[in-house]
Parts: C-alpha cells; sequence; structure tokens
C-alpha cells in the first residue's frame, strides 16, 4: 500500500514532529477512547476530491503529549484538542499507509475534542473509502467502509469496539440527492448551488459502519414495515427496474422482525443502488447493492436474478440486527456476522419460498466450505487477527459457509426453537454494543440449558473438517460403530490425527418407521447404539437432514444402503449431500471413480434438477484436470452418453409453460454437455443465438443468455471476439456489459485469449468490473490456462498501477490464483519463484499463496493416484 502523503498548518503555526510513542502495528490501544463524532464533508461527485472536517469527542484516562488515529491518504490541514482547560494545537505526523500522529506541547487528559480539518481523494478504480461510479452520464459518490477504509473518509478510531453516535453534514449540489445511515434534519442552500443536508446523529455505530451516498438518485418509496420507511435509490432514470426489489424487500424484513422478535433497530432503511455487479454492504440504514443484485429491465428479468436478490437482501438485512445492532468487538470475530447472516438469509428465504429449496442451497455451499476446508492452508473460523493480511484473508468462505453450516448443525442439535430464544437473548444483551464469540455462546448454552462452548469451540478454534467413518454392526442390538479424524485430499501433508466434539444425528428405519437420533461424538473411536432400532435397519443416513459439518465416510456397503431405491427414503437435501458427499469423498480416496461415475449415471435423469446438478458435478471428473490429455475425448464422449439425450430435448430456448424448475434445470445441464461433452450441434445453435442476440438483444430466454454467449465465445472466432469487444464498448446496461465482459474472458482459442487479457489494461474498462471476468476465465481451459499466470508476470507494474489496492479487496492480493489451474512440479515452481516474495506486498496475498501451492501439489498427488482407474474406466466405457 501507498504512504500517505500530508500537508500541514496549525493554529498557532507548528513544525512536523512524531508523537512521543511508535507508531502503532495493527491497533490503536486504549490511551484515548471516542465518545462521539461530528463529520462535515463537501462531495461534488466528478470531482476526485472531497474536503472534510471532523470533531471526535474523546475521553483521555492518562495524561498523554500524543495520540494516534487511523487515517490514509488523507492531507491535514488542520488539527487541534480543545477542552475545559482551553486549547491547543498539534503537531502532526505521518505514521505509514493507516495512522496519523498528533503532539501537543502540554500533555491532554480527560474530556475533549479532536479537530481535524484534511483534503481526501473520491477513487475512480478503487472501491474502498469514498469513490465514484458513472451511470450514463451521471457520476455519483458511495462509501464502502468495511473493513478499515473509514480512515479514507476521516482521521478516526478505525476498529470495531469504537462504537459511538455519529452526526453527518454533507455539503452537495442542490440537484444531487444527499443518503446517510439517519434520515435528514434540514437542507440549506449555500452559494454556488451548493446546499447543506444535516443529518440525524445515529445509534452507537462503529466507523466502517458509517455510510453516505450522494448523486441523482430516483426515490422509489417501498412502503413501510411497522414504522419504518423503506426506499429504492436507484441511478437517475433506473427506478422502473426496481419492481420486484419492493415486493420482495418488505416481506423479507417482516419476517427476519418476527425471527428476531424485535422490530427493525433504525429510524429507516434505504437500499440503495451502485453501477456495479454482484456486491452487497449492511451499512446501517443505508445498504448498498451492485445494480445488477437489484434491478431488472423489464421483461428481462431471471429466476436466478431474483432468487440471488432474495438471498442477498435477506443477509444484509439480517445483518442490521446482527452485526450493527450487535457488534463483534474485533475481526477475529467477523464470522459472527457473516456466518449468521449467510445462515439467516437461507431459513428467511426458506420461510418464504419453501419451493425454492433453501436446504439444498444450504447444502451445497456446505459442500462448497469443506472443500476449501480439507487444505491444510485453511484458516480457522476464529482466526487470530494480528495484521492487515488476517483481516483481508477474514472475509472467505470458512467465514461465510463454513461458519453458516456450524451455526445450521448447532441448531439441528440444539432445536430450533431453543436455538430462537438464545439469539433473542444475545441481542437483548448486547444491543448497541459489542460482543464475542463466548457471549453469543453463553446465549445459546443459557436459552439451550446446556453448556455448548466446548463443541462449539472445537469447530470456532481448529480448521479442518471431521471425516466421520460410521459402520453398522448388527450382531446383537444394533449400532454404528464411529470413527474421527481430520478430512485430508490424496497427497495432503497434513495430520489426520484431529479431534472434534461432533454432534452426529443419524436417520435409519427399523420395524417400518424411520427413527432419528443425536449423540456428541468426542473421542476418535465410540459406539452409538441404536435405541429404537428392533432389527437391523434396512437404510441408515449417517448425517441426518445433510446439516451436520462433517463429511461421512461411507464404505460400499454402507453407500449402497443409504442409496437403497434411488435414495427414495430420503428428502431432497439429502440426496443432494449424500451425492455431494460422494464427490468430495474421491478427492480423498475414499471412493473409486468408478463407483462415483457410475453413481452419477444412475441419477443422471432424476426428476429433481438438483440430484441431476450434483451427478454433472460428479461426471465433470472426466474432463478434469487428472484425465490424460489423450482420454479428454472419451471423457466428452461419456458426457455425450449419459446426458446427451436430455440436454438436447431440453435445448437453448425452451417451450412456453415449462416449470421454473426445468428451466434451472436447462442453465446446468445444456452448457455442461456442449462445452465437457463438445456437443457440436449445442454448440453450433449457441453460436447461432449469440450472434442473433448481438444484432437484436433479443432472442435467447434471459436465464440462458450468460451460458448461450459463453459456450459461442468459448468456440467462437476472432469475427466474434471483436463482436462482443465492440457490443461492451457500446453498452451502457450494467448486467449486459457484465455477460458481454464474461464472454470476452471466455475465449479458448489462445489468441484471442491473449487479446481478452490486454483488456485488462485497457481505459475503456472500469477494473472493478472486468478484472476477474478477464483474468481468471481463462484458467478454465488446456489451451489457454497458462496465459493469466505469464500475462501477469509480463504486466505486473502496469497491473498494480492500475487496479485497486485496498484491505478486503486488494486485487493484486489475487494474482496467485492464476496458478491454480497448474498440475505439474515445474509450474508449481514457477509460481512460487514469481510470488513468494512479490505476495508479502499485497494484504492477503501471503494466505493465496500458500492455497495456490497447496492445490497444485494435491492436483499433482491426485493425478497420480486417480488416473489408472479413471483411464481404465473411459477406455472400457
Amino acid at each position: 500500500m501507498h504512504r500517505a502523503v500530508f500537508f500541514f498548518t496549525c493554529f498557532l503555526g507548528c513544525t512536523l514532529a512524531a508523537p512521543n510513542s511508535e507508531v502503532p502495528k495493527l491497533r490503536l490501544g486504549d490511551s484515548a477512547r471516542p465518545t462521539h463524532y461530528a463529520v462535515d464533508l463537501t462531495i461534488v461527485p466528478d470531482r476526485d476530491t472531497f474536503r472534510g472536517v471532523v470533531d471526535i469527542a474523546v475521553e483521555i484516562p492518562t495524561p498523554s503529549a500524543a495520540l494516534w488515529l487511523n487515517a490514509s491518504a488523507l492531507q491535514i490541514q488542520d488539527a487541534g484538542f480543545r477542552s475545559d482547560s482551553g486549547a491547543q494545537a498539534a503537531r502532526v505526523t505521518p505514521g505509514g499507509s493507516d495512522f496519523i500522529g498528533l503532539s501537543f506541547d502540554r500533555p491532554i487528559s480527560g474530556r475533549g475534542v479532536l479537530h481535524i480539518s484534511y483534503e481526501g481523494k473520491i477513487s475512480r478504480n478503487s472501491s474502498a473509502g469514498l469513490f465514484q461510479m458513472k451511470d450514463g452520464d451521471q457520476w455519483y459518490v458511495y462509501s464502502q467502509f468495511e473493513p478499515t477504509d473509514a480512515r479514507r473518509a476521516f482521521p478516526c478510531f478505525d476498529e470495531p469496539s469504537f462504537k459511538v453516535p455519529w452526526q453527518l453534514t454533507l455539503h452537495v449540489p442542490k440537484d444531487n440527492v444527499a443518503l446517510a445511515n439517519t434520515p435528514s434534519l434540514s437542507e440549506t442552500n449555500e452559494p454556488g448551488d451548493m446546499k447543506a443536508v444535516k443529518f440525524k446523529e445515529s445509534k452507537p455505530l462503529p466507523s466502517y459502519l458509517v455510510a453516505l451516498a450522494v448523486g441523482r438518485f430516483d426515490v422509489v418509496d417501498a412502503g413501510k414495515v411497522g414504522k419504518t420507511p423503506l426506499r429504492i435509490m436507484t441511478p437517475r432514470g433506473k427506478a422502473a427496474e426496481a419492481k420486484s426489489a419492493v415486493e420482495t424487500i418488505p416481506q423479507l424484513l417482516k419476517l427476519l422482525e418476527n425471527y428476531f422478535g424485535t422490530p427493525y433497530p433504525y429510524e429507516k432503511l434505504d437500499s440503495v443502488v451502485m453501477p456495479i455487479s454482484n456486491f452487497a454492504m449492511e451499512n446501517v440504514g443505508l445498504i448498498t447493492y451492485g445494480s445488477t443484485l437489484l434491478l431488472a429491465k423489464p421483461g428481462e428479468d431471471t429466476i436466478n436474478r431474483q432468487r440471488e436478490m432474495a438471498w442477498v437482501t435477506a443477509h444484509e438485512m439480517a445483518h442490521q440486527w446482527f452485526g450493527d445492532w450487535v457488534t463483534t468487538a474485533w475481526w477475529n470475530d467477523i464470522w459472527l456476522n457473516e456466518a449468521f447472516a449467510s445462515w439467516m438469509e437461507r431459513k428467511i428465504v426458506g420461510e418464504w419460498k419453501p419451493e425454492w429449496h433453501a436446504d439444498v442451497t444450504a447444502v451445497n455451499s456446505r459442500i462448497g466450505a469443506m472443500h476449501q476446508d480439507s487444505l491444510i492452508s485453511a484458516r480457522k473460523i476464529r482466526q487470530p487477527i494480528d495484521s492487515n493480511d488476517d483481516i483481508a484473508n477474514s472475509f472467505d468462505g470458512i467465514t461465510y459457509e463454513k461458519g453458516a453450516a456450524v451455526i445450521q448443525m448447532f441448531e439441528t442439535w440444539i432445536g430450533k426453537d431453543k436455538f430462537r430464544k438464545g439469539i433473542q437473548l444475545y441481542l437483548k444483551q448486547h444491543a448497541n454494543g459489542n460482543a464475542t464469540a463466548a457471549d453469543f455462546e453463553a446465549a445459546i448454552s443459557s436459552a439451550a440449558g446446556k453448556n455448548i462452548a466446548p463443541a462449539f469451540d472445537s469447530f470456532l478454534d481448529q480448521a479442518g473438517v471431521p471425516e466421520v467413518s460410521a459402520t453398522l454392526d448388527c450382531t446383537s442390538k444394533p449400532k454404528l460403530k464411529l470413527a474421527q479424524k481430520r478430512l485430508l485430499p490424496i497427497g495432503s501433508k497434513g495430520s489426520a490425527q484431529q479431534v472434534w466434539r461432533v454432534p452426529v444425528c443419524v436417520a435409519y428405519e427399523s420395524g417400518g418407521s424411520t427413527h432419528h437420533q443425536c449423540e456428541v461424538l468426542a473421542d476418535p473411536r465410540s459406539e452409538m447404539v441404536l435405541t429404537e432400532a428392533k432389527s437391523c435397519p434396512s437404510w441408515i443416513l449417517a448425517n441426518d437432514g445433510e446439516t451436520g459439518y462433517y463429511q461421512v465416510g461411507y464404505n460400499e456397503a454402507l453407500l449402497e444402503k443409504t442409496l437403497a431405491d434411488k435414495g427414495s427414503h430420503l428428502s431432497l437435501s439429502e440426496r443432494v449431500g449424500v451425492l455431494g458427499n460422494v464427490d468430495s469423498l474421491i478427492g480423498t480416496g475414499d471412493i473409486s471413480p468408478r463407483v462415483a461415475l457410475k453413481l452419477a449415471m444412475e441419477f443422471s435423469n432424476d426428476p429433481n434438477w438438483q440430484v441431476v446438478a450434483s451427478t454433472v458435478d460428479i461426471a465433470g471428473l472426466v474432463k478434469g484436470r487428472v484425465v490424460p490429455d489423450e482420454l479428454r475425448a472419451k471423457g466428452a464422449q461419456f458426457v455425450r452418453q449419459v446426458f446427451g439425450k436430455q440436454a438436447t430435448e431440453l435445448g437453448w430456448t425452451g417451450k412456453p409453460g415449462e416449470s421454473e424448475d426445468t428451466r434451472l434445470l436447462r442453465q446446468k445441464l445444456v452448457p455442461f454437455v456442449a462445452v465437457v461433452g463438445e456437443q457440436k450441434e449445442l454448440i453450433d445453435e449457441a453460436v447461432k443465438l449469440a450472434r442473433g442476440w448481438l444484432d437484436t438483444r433479443s432472442g435467447i430466454p434471459q436465464e440462458m443468455v450468460n451460458p448461450v454467449l459463453h459456450v459461442a465465445a468459448e468456440f467462437g472466432n476472432q469475427e466474434l471476439f471483436d463482436r462482443f469487444h465492440d457490443a461492451v464498448l457500446k453498452e451502457k446496461d450494467q448486467r449486459r456489459r457484465s455477460r458481454l465482459l464474461s464472454a470476452l474472458g471466455a475465449f479458448r482459442d489462445p489468441k484471442l485469449s491473449r487479446a481478452g487479457l490486454e483488456l485488462i489494461l485497457s481505459k475503456d474498462f472500469d477494473p472493478r468490473e472486468s478484472f476477474f471476468a478477464l483474468l481468471f476465465g481463462p484458467l478454465a481451459y488446456v489451451e489457454t490456462r497458462e496465459l493469466p499466470f505469464q500475462f501477469v508476470k509480463q504486466n505486473l507494474d502496469q497491473l498494480l498501477a492500475r487496479l485497486p489496492r485496498e484491505i478486503g479487496g486488494d486485487y493484486a492480493a489475487d494474482f496467485a490464483f492464476t496458478g491454480n489451474a497448474f498440475c505439474d512440479a515445474s509450474h508449481r515452481s514457477e509460481v512460487q519463484d514469481f510470488f513468494q516474495d512479490r505476495v508479502k506486498a499485497y494484504a492477503g496475498g501471503p494466505r493465496n499463496l500458500a492455497k495456490v501451492l497447496e492445490v497444485i501439489d494435491l492436483c499433482i498427488a491426485e493425478r497420480k493416484s486417480l488416473a489408472p482407474e479413471l483411464s481404465a474406466f473411459l477406455k472400457a466405457y
């Protein structure tokens, strides 16, 4: 990160001087504590600088001649301290990229006010602090302060435990709308076509949840929930696109109020749209969303967007209680915010739309988290935070999805009603304050009537996935012989000797009835007597409901019992979970590719699209990285023979009156058969449809536009690349731009793939929208998977100059992931040699590189282990 540059003037004239103490390493310490902020900012959206004044009421318990505050890239013009004993000018010195020091001639103490005037930057390539985005010909300014970027907007105590009231005043152009966390108190005209908007004082907030937005917004009334007014704030001219958001958000907010047993805790709720894709932030009373999440043109909406909007809005609104009303004390417990909201989004949306099968979504998310968690480089859920690297790494799948899965497991074990009472107790005890994991566990334990902390902590405080093997023993009273170890992929250098306190819940059939039983597995080995079994069960599911955060180590005999009669005795989420379990166990060597692929064939025509989607995931093995190049054509043939007829019948465009499930199956199956199965008819049709869409922006069902364009690009030529490029240069609609950029990153032709990579450096594209699609798209194909890494090597300085560099969103930290497609020792050495020193400068970079190197090592080992059997299967097929 670059060092901030500071310019100073002082009340009485001063010289540059350092505080008497060392620059903090990460945290500010307890030498001063804020009690109130008054922030005054002058913002004009098409200008790249702003002016600010902040008055921070502080308490200083011990007399001190020096204080440290957080500030980044701010030009300090004036600083001082006033109290009942008088006023003093401050001498100011930079403290690296994150701090400023204030020194005084006489020690200051007690209560007083720090007064600081300054200027700052409004970024056009970052999404940190205050930043600009353009929609059409209109500029807008937004804030994004999580995790540590409030310091880019004002000097402050930028840690979550400093939670106090804030009062904002914004000076903005008269024709702009100014928004903040609270309702406005007044608007006053000022000279030069400006106005001052003063906002109500907020409830106690940490700095990262303070928020503002300025621009020519359209204001869409979304009614009220209770006494809370709801609005959708869209870029100018987009109000009509907020129709489904207006319908959805109030319904979900009502369900959240009901679950928490208390009204929404703030005065208003604005949902503010930004012209960017797939982003959201839970700022108090002012939630920001990427436009592709919240808006849809009439006639262009899709099933996926509607569902994604519901998940994300439920997630962000859940944060208003869990994260905002009650805030974590430090970043090591950020999982309390994000895991809880991820778990809650599925619970609330599942209640609202049960036909969407949120339980299946939860199962698939858990399986994805387990894949990440199987690496020895994986984080703990509750990871110590000792550096900016640790903060950056804490916003990952372990925090969100593993955390959510662990919460669901304990809810199942404790019981839904008791768990809900525990949550309500936790919120009541810590309202408007901060809390820790221990506080959360204490509240849940109180409601549960038992201490859950030892079991919960065994998942919070150690990385990894328990693999629980279960063997059915019916020699006397039926029982399960259980054993646990750490789940490790083939070739892992980790130790399997790890123990959790696992709430193991099972379901089984005996005497014509289904029985359910839970016990805590606390030892490496144990036995569970099946208390209701009158005879040997005809089937047994070792993860009842598929809600436990553990991998079942099925042997072939037990798996056969579990999936007997195509699993007709299992729920939909259970069948998806067992098949996902099978897919995972291929990588650990516990299930052979032959067994897994035969199951994929057996379930490939299941009536539920979610089950078919699970078989598609398994079948992807036949063209994965472990398959020798000379057998990839055989893998494609397998896919065509198993799935081709169904995919051809579905086609790209469908028929009138189809169910949503049929349309969702089409999205999963047809592009898979076209790409992995290389089915020519589907490829040719995709290219034809894509060309037509480029002409008319029609002719393809909305939910199929992305896959059609993507498949067409994969097999496209220079002429099609040029058409995509021309189209995205002219396109103003954010969703269409996103689709076109994704397609530009999908060409398999190495020459065209390189041309797509070069566009990352083009000034024609905002790097915030182009970076991921263009850099990582080529990793998917044998022909182009080396190009992103080589591109980064050749253009690193230009990329660093162009791309955002901020904590929690340092794009440079993601460069290492360009090595993820490699599966050989030579490329591994090349990736390590290039990145090992460089990643130290990127927030979160060292852990990202460790993950990449481990993934390459595991691929090498997996290829060596699985390729012989997989090759034999394909040759014989």
